[in-house]
């Protein structure tokens, strides 16, 4: 009877572990997690307000943004190190002092006044359009807009496939995501990898109250807040930004 039961039971086990790792199955249960997909769909704006952790490597006074799917918002303030800014040509240079940026895809431009620096507009690049996915991918993980298809799971990791890219999503034991990394394509992309804590649900939707970007061989952590479906002009995103306006202009 022993001989007959073993294998049995083996290839019970063996069905239960392919079945749980499933990539389908795992990311509508971080959907579900997230704060279902109804509730994750309904949202079309997430202002974000990152103040400086108390680590070594905090990150600027940040203000973000996203009116999803195609426009977004920065305001960056003087911290005390340097921190990822984004030039007319696309590439990420660093810069300490304040910026803000408004991004509108619809209408190809991007628009910024750096301090010390004259106010500009030019058409969007790839680093834009980069963003406008990792918005909804890091915050919402699944939007009305936004079509990702689950293609592996390794352990706790997802691999997704997004707006023409790749992200593996590293999930908690609540199946909320702890770890998000872009994987740089062909073109050669910078590399993104956000590290999210200590999640807690605002309007219905689990957001993390502890946000690190690492780009490169840099990282910047921050405490978070936010307001879903923040209201904001629609003028907003056509004028120039202004420094002088503060981290709040959309008001």
């Amino acid at each position: 009877m022993m001989k007959h039961w073993l294998p049995l039971a083996l290839l019970t086990l063996g069905t239960a572990a392919v079945h749980a790792a499933d990539p389908q199955e795992v990311w509508e249960q971080a959907v579900k997690a997230k704060g279902g997909r109804d509730r994750l769909h309904d949202v079309h704006s997430l202002a974000i307000y990152l103040k400086p952790a108390k680590v070594n490597l905090a990150g600027p006074p940040t203000t973000w943004l996203c009116v999803f799917p195609d426009r977004y918002f920065e305001f960056d303030g003087p911290g005390s190190g340097r921190y990822p800014m984004i030039g007319p040509n696309g590439a990420i240079s660093l810069a300490g002092s304040p910026r803000a940026i408004v991004v509108d895809a619809t209408a190809d431009r991007v628009a910024m006044d750096a301090n010390g620096t004259p106010r500009a507009a030019w058409r969007l690049t790839s680093v834009q359009f980069d963003r406008l996915t990792l918005n909804q991918i890091v915050f919402l993980l699944d939007s009305a807009w936004l079509r990702a298809r689950p293609v592996e799971v390794k352990r706790n990791v997802l691999t997704v496939e997004a707006g023409g890219h790749t992200f593996r999503i590293r999930l908690s034991t609540s199946n909320l995501p702890e770890r998000v990394q872009m994987v740089p394509g062909s073109r050669g992309e910078d590399t993104y990898e956000y590290r999210l804590e200590h999640y807690a649900a605002v309007q219905g939707i689990q957001l993390p109250s502890r946000v690190a970007l690492i780009t490169g061989t840099r990282q910047w952590t921050w405490d978070a807040d936010y307001e879903v479906d923040s209201r904001f002009n629609p003028k907003f995103f056509r004028a120039m930004p202004d420094l002088g306006r503060g981290p709040e202009p959309w008001r």
